[in-house]
């Protein structure tokens, strides 16, 4: 893990800086280059969770934790391509069992928390011991979690019982956009949602999405010195706004606002 975060601060020292206001948009997959299995400094992780009443890995292919698997990985690592200096290319990706020891090789984890609907075999984690030890062992050594794509009260409340598993003595709390994270990269100063695909105009929505009852928010458990070890992205959806970068119907500002917030997570982790 120290070599690890010696390799990755110092990527986190070379990126280039975009111009303010640029538009993060790409024209269309085919002028991607096509990637084989070159090494890279950096792999986007995403974690494969025990999953309520679905048995170890039950349903779908193993639970909800792979929505959106593989594009929107691919696409999120086209945009730190495209906007950083970071050694990666779009199909160094891959998902990892929590208690699977090579997690601690790595700095940064992604986890979709999807649950639809709560409490069914449709549904988000349920953390065994196993899993809740390696979480809190990875973060305490270092490593940040990203906490992704849940929506309404009864998610909230699931995700903070699930957090608390893992730290239950330490508070959760409401990260505002003055903190360092929300300027690490992009300049943040107003939390956009970022729908899931189905909730845009194109799917006639199951909730409007400017109403009030369903604000986008940020939630962080902080190790001893105050350093964010995980954050969760509440009624919003960054895992969509990556996966629809290049489909024509989904807005593309709300693609933007994902890569935007995304890429400042990522550097948070780089740099600390």
């Amino acid at each position: 893990m120290r070599f690890c975060s010696f390799i990755l601060t110092w990527l986190f020292l070379s990126i280039s800086f975009p111009l303010a206001g640029q538009v993060m948009q790409f024209r269309d997959n085919e002028d991607l280059a096509i990637y084989g299995d070159d090494i890279t400094e950096f792999t986007w992780v995403r974690g494969q969770y025990t999953n309520h009443r679905g048995g170890q890995y039950g349903f779908r292919r193993g639970g909800w934790w792979d929505t959106d698997y593989p594009d929107s990985d691919e696409n999120f690592l086209r945009g730190v391509m495209r906007y950083t200096n970071i050694d990666t290319n779009p199909k160094n990706h891959k998902f990892i069992e929590l208690t699977d020891p090579r997690l601690f090789e790595h700095i940064f984890l992604y986890m979709n928390w999807k649950r639809v609907p709560i409490g069914s075999s449709m549904s988000g984690p349920n953390f065994n011991p196993e899993e809740i030890e390696a979480l809190r062992e990875f973060m305490f050594r270092g490593g940040f979690v990203l906490v992704d794509d849940f929506w309404g009260p009864p998610h909230l409340d699931d995700m903070f019982m699930e957090m608390q598993k893992i730290f239950p003595d330490r508070e959760i709390i409401q990260l505002d956009t003055n903190h360092e994270i929300f300027h690490m990269f992009f300049d943040i100063d107003e939390l956009a949602q970022v729908p899931g695909r189905m909730v845009t105009w194109d799917f006639g929505g199951f909730m409007n999405i400017d109403d009030p009852k369903y604000p986008p928010e940020v939630y962080a458990v902080l190790d001893d010195d105050g350093r964010v070890m995980m954050v969760a992205n509440y009624n919003t959806d960054l895992g969509d706004g990556w996966e629809h970068t290049f489909y024509e119907r989904y807005p593309t500002k709300y693609t933007n606002e994902a890569y935007k917030i995304g890429i400042n997570f990522l550097m948070y982790a780089f740099s600390h």
